[in-house]
């Protein structure tokens, strides 16, 4: 029933939200396992 009242577009303006915002979360946790990775690096040259 909801259904026909939304317009279609809205799902597809909703799909390019989610594709957006999983872009941006994947760019996060690479950027957080580059820092990790470096951090550990460093713990090596210690031992």
């Amino acid at each position: 029933m909801l259904r026909e009242l939304i317009p279609m577009h809205a799902d597809t303006v909703q799909i390019s939200r989610a594709r957006e915002a999983r872009r941006e979360l994947e760019e996060i946790f690479q950027r957080e396992m580059q820092q990790e990775r470096r951090q550990l690096d460093g713990w090596d040259e210690f031992e």
